[in-house]
């Protein structure tokens, strides 16, 4: 019959494996940092490039030198060996008479009632040249000479590691760069029309 004490003493002094199972215990968890931060690094150095291309090209067409087409082209091409496959960063041009239009309505020139809104008998600045009142306008494309024109990259992801539900994020990641610049003085500014709206 084995004695239950030797028994018991050579299995406590047996520690082969020891290392592999503490390794198994730590492995986890770290791994899944890891891929965290490479995740989360990818997404900013991302927004970042995305950020530097944005304010190059903006510069670019501030001369009149690129249109739409090549502006979505160049940004495309520039960050296209970032991307993941499938994935296409969206371009949006805007321009705009002056820094204070961007995101704001068109300029009343008369408020008879102080409301805010376009009444009947009051007068605008149409800056889209549109003949109509808008209440968030700009031209789309790259304006002319003078103009301010708004430049927006959207880049829409799914993430590098299919983790996202472990830590709480959303499956895709979003990122939006924007900057607005004056086009170089190559011609004269177009006049903005005042309109007037008919009294009834």
């Amino acid at each position: 019959m084995i004695d239950r004490k030797k028994l018991e003493s050579l299995f406590c002094k047996d520690e082969e494996g020891a290392t592999l199972m503490e390794f198994g215990l730590v492995v986890g968890p770290l791994m899944m940092i890891l891929l965290g931060v490479t995740d989360l690094g990818y997404q900013g150095y991302l927004d970042t490039l995305a950020k530097s291309k944005l304010h190059e090209i903006s510069r670019q067409a501030s001369t009149g030198a690129l249109t739409v087409t090549q502006i979505e082209q160049k940004v495309e091409e520039e960050l296209k060996p970032l991307l993941l496959k499938g994935v296409e960063p969206k371009v949006f041009v805007k321009s705009y008479f002056d820094f204070t239009s961007i995101g704001k309505p068109e300029k009343l020139l008369t408020d008879d009632n102080g409301d805010g809104n376009l009444d009947p008998g009051d007068c605008y600045l149409d800056g889209n040249r549109n003949g109509e009142f808008d209440v968030n306008f700009g031209n789309s494309g790259t304006g002319g000479p003078d103009d301010i024109v708004s430049y927006t990259i959207e880049i829409e992801s799914p993430r590098l590691f299919p983790l996202a539900k472990m830590f709480g994020w959303s499956e895709t990641m979003k990122t939006t760069n924007t900057t607005a610049v004056r086009n170089q003085p190559y011609g004269d500014q177009t006049d903005v029309p005042e309109i007037c709206e008919p009294i009834v």
